[in-house]
This record gives C-alpha cells, structure tokens and sequence, in this order.
C-alpha cells in the first residue's frame, strides 16, 4: 500500500517476577526501564529500552496466573562485540551457554532468560 510504512514498536513477552526480568535485561544486556504501569486487566508492564535501538520489551507479569513457556516457540536475538568475552563474564554468574563446547560456528549461542525464553546471543 503506497505511503503505508509501518515502524515495529514493542514486543510483549509474559513473565512470572518484573522486577527479576528487569534486572536481568538490565544487567545482562544493558536495558533501561522506561515506563511501568498496570493494564485495565490488571497486568503488571514495563517498558525495556536499549540504548541506541528502537525497539522496546514490553513485560507483562499477571500476578497471581501461573503459566508454561511452550520450548523454541519464541526467542530473542541480540548482537555483542564478543562471543567469548560475554561467556566470561556471564557464566560464572550462573547463566548457562549451549551448546557447552562453543559457539555455532564460531557466529552464535544460546542463553535462557529467567522464565525460559531463548536468547541467541550473536557476533554480527
């Protein structure tokens, strides 16, 4: 349609604890909170921006509703300088890479977040 640019805004994920998932979007990757505020429905949101980038993580946390993540129905990507460097120093804080022996041909891993999405962490 002529003249229909259409700008991707936010993407929603659920999850269990907010204010877990900040922090580890914040640390691991260096999101900053932007906004929270709570839906009609009654859902817990915030906002996650990256510096430099357009796109925000929108979190939804519904308390009190528990739920399963469906595995490798939904995953992240993120770009970093070094592969190798980012296992350094995040694996001894507990966050677990896979494959063990090493990056995908030396381009990629994976890594969960603390509700089980799949992040691939990426040398672009």
């Amino acid at each position: 349609m002529a003249g229909f640019r259409p700008k991707f805004l936010h993407v929603r994920i659920r999850v269990r604890d907010i204010d877990r998932s900040v922090k580890f979007y914040s640390e691991v990757f260096g999101f900053k909170e932007q906004r929270r505020s709570t839906s009609p429905a009654g859902n817990q949101l915030c906002f996650l921006e990256l510096p430099g980038n357009e796109t925000l993580i929108e979190l939804c946390c519904t308390p009190g509703v528990e739920f399963e993540f469906p595995e490798d129905i939904f995953h992240l990507a993120f770009s970093v300088e070094d592969l190798h460097e980012f296992r350094r120093g995040w694996e001894p804080a507990g966050i677990e890479f896979w494959p063990e022996d090493g990056p995908v041909g030396e381009r990629f891993y994976f890594i969960d977040d603390p509700d089980g999405y799949e992040i691939e962490v990426m040398k672009v």
